[in-house]
């Protein structure tokens, strides 16, 4: 699929690839261009000198590749020194006002784009982190938020670095860095932390990239919801049309492709679980039973809540019925320890309990196309899967749909 090209403020150097503009970034000014271009060009010389002593600070591979093997403490440690070290080249070095402006705003959003670049890098190569790794608060107390008022800093690579990844770090910091289970939920409190915290075309770059970077979550509404936010019609209208039309088609396919996975597997019965006796088992344990499928992990907050509303629906059922309905937990937990603890914590050993191995890589959640939870589905008595997305506990219309089917 084409790549949308998101900002194309050419900070070109002929003999360095660390300041080029990313391929996934848009033309936001096409009037920066041509005299950022000159003015960098008429500084060959100097820009060559800086480059040779400091390529690797803004060398992103090499610095992400990092992430892995370094605490959060040892990074700003050695990203300090490197600050300090090129502070102090700047300080000394013969270069004019402009260079000496633009490379010092290099050095410092770099510095910042690496620090916050870090939790969400680590948290997202790590599957068995369920919170990012915070940075210190005594370093972030330094931070300055005005940066963001400035639209002329858009010209700077390692500022439009550090956007998508301070969005996301801070918005994170108001979930208590707990990762997201739900992605479209993710995507949508970005976009809402963008809109709160930026503006102008610094928002409409942050939207921006949003969309581009999480395109194969979104919902079709929540495409154009976050499109039709974006202040400029240059940008609004790049991704108004053959954006969207991926969208949708990705949207159908995948509802498509679910659907059908879900009508095979259900009629062969091959969802194999794990019950609390440690052995395997599939849904046609249950033949001539309503099953209310209650996907579900320890870690997960919203799933919490909505268990009190799955007892209460469960003592709504008449009684003669309660044999002809089974409510079934699937824990996606990493491991069966924690599942069992979470059955203990969250009071569900009446009911039905279920684990399925290898957490978001499960074979279960593959073939079903889970992606968040908490997901909920209905099966019927001949073992047809009647509603992929069931209503939640809380929902009013769901204790009518079960009584329903087990009618």
């Amino acid at each position: 699929m084409k790549k949308l090209i998101v900002l194309l403020f050419i900070s070109t150097f002929a003999f360095s690839q660390n300041f080029q503009p990313d391929s996934t970034e848009i033309v936001i000014f096409k009037g920066y261009q041509d005299s950022l271009r000159a003015e960098l060009t008429q500084n060959e010389a100097s820009l060559k000198d800086f480059s040779s002593k400091f390529s690797k600070y803004y060398d992103k591979k090499f610095q992400y590749e990092r992430f892995s093997t370094v605490t959060i403490d040892e990074l700003e440690m050695e990203l300090f020194d490197q600050r300090a070290a090129q502070r102090k080249y700047l300080e000394t070095a013969s270069l004019n006002l402009f260079l000496k402006n633009f490379l010092t705003k290099e050095v410092e959003f770099q510095y910042w784009h690496l620090l916050y670049a870090y939790p969400i890098i680590r948290g997202n190569s790590d599957t068995k982190l369920r919170r990012l790794v915070s940075v210190p608060d005594i370093i972030t107390k330094s931070f300055k938020k005005d940066i963001f008022q400035n639209p002329e800093n858009l010209k700077s690579q390692a500022f439009r670095n550090l956007v998508p990844y301070w969005v996301t770090y801070e918005n994170s910091r108001a979930q208590n860095f707990v990762k997201y289970a739900n992605m479209l939920l993710s995507v949508n409190d970005k976009v809402e932390y963008s809109l709160k915290e930026l503006r102008g075309v610094i928002a409409d770059y942050s939207l921006a990239q949003i969309l581009n970077t999480n395109k194969r979550f979104l919902s079709n509404s929540l495409a154009q919801n976050v499109i039709s936010q974006i202040g400029s019609d240059e940008i609004r209208n790049t991704f108004s049309g053959a954006f969207l039309d991926d969208v949708f088609a990705e949207n159908k396919r995948l509802d498509t492709e679910k659907k059908a996975k879900e009508e095979a597997e259900a009629k062969k019965g091959s969802f194999e679980f794990i019950d609390l006796k440690g052995k395997t088992f599939d849904l046609t344990k249950y033949k001539g039973k309503v099953i209310y499928l209650d996907f579900w992990a320890s870690w997960c907050g919203p799933c919490k809540v909505q268990f009190p509303f799955s007892k209460k629906l469960h003592e709504s059922i008449p009684a003669k019925l309660k044999k002809d309905i089974v409510f079934l937990y699937i824990s996606i937990d990493d491991t069966q320890e924690k599942w069992k603890d979470g059955i203990k914590s969250n009071g569900l050993e009446e009911f039905e309990n279920a684990f399925t191995e290898g957490a978001w890589g499960s074979p279960v959640l593959q073939k079903l196309g889970i992606r968040s939870i908490p997901r909920y589905m209905l099966i019927d008595k001949a073992g047809k899967i009647v509603d992929p997305n069931a209503k939640r506990p809380n929902h009013p219309e769901i204790l009518s749909e079960l009584l329903k089917l087990a009618e």
